[in-house]
């Protein structure tokens, strides 16, 4: 390959600058939720999965504490008469589940997170509504009775029914409240007739469940974490009982104010006090789309989207309206497949190539704090939801590749010079790895590229050792290379046995042309 003038480390020091700084080390926890596997297989397959994902590089698992499915009498009208607030009154078997898997988690090394979430039983809600997802105006005070039980189990000093005495169930410290309440397949209604108009419901009915919910498992232990929100990316403009709500007018409602930061004049408002959480985790998929594409709804919060969403918390928290400053946590995300899907889903090549662009989105953006996979396996053969890393049967798509090594290259133009960017990560294992860059030739052939760092503090090191080099403590690397002209890139892992493990390749496009 013919020579090329070496980037200065000025211009390393530019492209950091135009990242707005996202190159210093900062740890990305990756979340997988696969509630299929981890509450309804049989034990020997969920403790594979709980150590596979290990394998992986996972960090943490999300559970679903599903309130219909643990609780008594779940079709009944009128409420049983039992201790809610503590997991012991409730059927044993269905909580057997839950355990399970939360030791699973625990001791294939990865933290726990539990949503306490859909649905509810018929006698907490004031309708039902298809049978056994009943979710229609749960009661706030039973699901924080509930909350309270769930939060109680794991506080990391209850028994393990299973066990002796001695033994305690793990300890659980992040949680959020209910699941995408913002979409009509989770709570309803969204929105209700006022006076003759539609008004929106959901957002009034999920802050008194949050907040029933939050001080029930704050009580248990000030240690536990809990995320507000779990919202849908999407919504709609339409108006009625089943017409789910964007997450950016979900949470000005929730909230309470305005477009223009007005506190609303509703009955529902009335007593409102500033949110409280440690976070706000939200579910941006990008479904068809490229991660990067921007959603035309100006409501709507893809992972294209994520600066929509800091500024929407920013100003609802520089008016009094959030006690805090809320990071966000991504724990959902992923891409259908097809195959195995016959009528939806990206290609399999696609779906592990958008796994490493929407890797980068997330790093970039200093107040994302978790970035998640889901799920672990598909659903079925043919239909249904099939994000997975693997196929029904338990056959590796190349996502999986793409998981442990997430892979990105794009054209820039900083400082009136062509580069490419490359970004990465190796997630199983701890500490700096070893990388090399390589390009793929005229020839077909892949060859090693010298690459440069970029970061915002220290001293550079723009000699001739820059490849292969190491990543961060985290395992990321952010490295610029010159403009070659189109061409494909991948990255190659070299693991300390001397053995090597590629990136998905990932084609640069060309530079945009014209005004």
């Amino acid at each position: 390959m013919a020579a090329v003038d070496p980037l200065t480390c000025s211009l390393a020091m530019l492209v950091t600058a135009a990242l707005g700084g996202g190159a210093d080390t900062r740890a990305l926890p990756v979340t997988v939720q696969d509630d299929a596997i981890m509450l309804h297989r049989p034990p020997n397959q969920v403790t594979a999965a709980a150590r596979r994902m290990a394998t992986l590089g996972v960090d943490r698992v999300r559970l679903t504490a599903g309130w219909s499915a643990l609780a008594p009498d779940m079709h009944s009208r009128r409420a049983p008469d039992f201790g809610a607030r503590r997991s012991e009154r409730y059927p044993r078997e269905p909580w057997s589940r839950l355990d399970r898997a939360v030791k699973a988690v625990t001791t294939a090394g990865l933290e726990p997170q539990i949503d306490i979430a859909f649905f509810a039983p018929r006698w907490a809600t004031k309708r039902g509504d298809r049978r056994s997802r009943y979710r229609w105006e749960p009661d706030p005070a039973r699901f924080g009775a509930f909350a309270e039980a769930v939060a109680d189990r794991y506080d990391g000093t209850h028994r393990d029914p299973a066990r002796s005495a001695q033994r305690k169930l793990p300890a659980v410290r992040l949680w959020t409240t209910w699941n995408e309440p913002n979409h009509a397949s989770f709570l309803l209604p969204q929105w209700r007739r006022v006076e003759g108009r539609w008004t929106a419901h959901s957002p009034h009915l999920y802050r008194k469940l949050h907040e029933a919910a939050y001080a029930s498992i704050k009580r248990v232990s000030p240690d536990n974490e809990v995320l507000i929100g779990g919202l849908a990316a999407l919504g709609t403009n339409a108006r009625g009982p089943r017409k789910g709500i964007p997450p950016l007018r979900f949470l000005r409602e929730l909230a309470c104010v305005d477009r223009r930061g007005r506190p609303l004049e509703r009955a529902a408002c009335a007593d409102f006090k500033p949110l409280r959480a440690d976070g706000l985790a939200h579910h941006p998929y990008s479904l068809y789309d490229r991660p990067d594409a921007e959603s035309v709804h100006p409501e709507h919060v893809t992972i294209g989207d994520m600066p929509r969403l800091s500024r929407m918390l920013e100003w609802l928290h520089r008016a009094g309206r959030i006690t805090t400053r809320l990071p966000i946590y991504i724990t959902e995300y992923g891409y259908e497949t097809n195959p195995p899907d016959r009528g939806r889903g990206v290609s399999l090549l696609a779906q592990a190539r958008y796994h490493g662009l929407a890797t980068f989105l997330a790093w970039k953006r200093q107040d994302v704090s978790s970035f998640a996979q889901f799920l672990l396996n598909d659903n079925s053969r043919t239909s249904d939801w099939n994000s997975g890393l693997y196929f029904h049967d338990g056959r590796a798509k190349p996502a999986v590749q793409a998981f442990k090594v997430p892979f990105w290259a794009e054209y820039a133009s900083v400082a009136g010079r062509d580069v490419v960017l490359l970004f990465g990560q190796v997630r199983p294992g701890q500490g700096r790895k070893r990388i090399e860059v390589e390009l793929r030739g005229a020839d077909g052939e892949w060859h090693a590229v010298k690459t440069y760092e970029t970061r915002t503090e220290g001293d550079y090191d723009c000699g001739e050792d820059s490849t292969p080099f190491l990543t961060d403590a985290e395992g990321f690397f952010l490295r610029v290379v010159p403009y070659f002209g189109r061409a494909r890139y991948r990255a190659r892992w070299v693991r300390n046995s001397g053995a090597s493990q590629y990136t998905v390749p990932i084609p640069v496009r060309q530079p945009p042309t014209g005004p």
